[in-house]
């Protein structure tokens, strides 16, 4: 038996220059009214000062809405939305027993219940002089005159 040598190879890594991007299109020209509104832009991104859409206006209906909703969520630390839910309702006893299926580790299936389905086979004697005749029709595309 052969013993296998160990060898380690030792690639160098290559450099490369940097060659010119060639970009496909027009030039842009940095002195253009969109070119300079763009770079503001930017800056004003990179700076966290860019307002995008809409000023907003303190004494509008919607927020003052905002403001009492605010104001309710720290009151009370939570904002309820949507219909209250009744405790005695069939959907609730549903939901609780169900939960307390899963919380007992009983598996709880989805849907509608599986049927079985039973396939009842009967076999008729064919008879050994009885011969079916099977007739095709082929349907005739028929062309218009123009």
């Amino acid at each position: 038996m052969k013993k296998a040598k160990n060898e380690s190879v030792v690639k160098t890594p290559v450099t490369v220059e940097a060659q010119e991007v060639k970009t496909i299109g027009r030039k842009i020209d940095p002195t253009s009214k969109r070119q300079q509104l763009l770079s503001k832009r930017e800056a004003a991104k990179a700076n966290g000062t860019f307002k995008k859409g809409r000023p907003i206006i303190g004494t509008s209906k919607r927020q003052e809405v905002l403001a009492k909703r605010q104001a309710k969520i720290e009151a009370n630390g939570e904002l309820k939305k949507g219909r209250p839910s009744v405790a005695g309702s069939k959907r609730q006893l549903a939901l609780t027993a169900k939960a307390a299926k899963l919380a007992s580790g009983i598996e709880v299936k989805k849907g509608r219940p599986k049927v079985e389905k039973v396939e009842v086979v009967t076999a008729e004697p064919i008879a050994a002089e009885a011969t079916v005749e099977v007739t095709f029709e082929k349907a005739v595309k028929v062309k218009r005159k123009k």
